[in-house]
């Protein structure tokens, strides 16, 4: 790859505090729909980061690069829509 970061040096845009693997730190048990209405957009913010980066990452890549994981640049923004991947996902014939 080509890219000018590997995964493990994104790790700074998604700090741990936004990790799903601590959910008890914004939402304890026993709390209101504000806590968890905290920690679902707290979620959701985490999520996006590491969406943005992969597109970003995937910008980064050459032409020829794309083609071989059968993309092309045009559908690089779509890569995360649902429809995108069910019919990327699908065999072809």
């Amino acid at each position: 790859m080509s890219a000018h970061f590997a995964n493990n040096d994104m790790s700074f845009a998604t700090p741990a505090e936004f990790s799903t693997q601590s959910p008890a730190v914004f939402a304890p048990q026993g709390e209101g729909m504000l806590a968890r209405s905290l920690h679902a957009s707290v979620a959701w913010f985490g999520a996006a980061l590491k969406r943005r980066a992969v597109i970003n990452e995937l910008a980064m890549l050459s032409d020829h690069e794309l083609t071989d994981i059968g993309l092309s640049r045009a559908e690089i923004p779509h890569v995360f829509d649902r429809g995108f991947a069910l019919t990327h996902s699908a065999p072809r014939a």
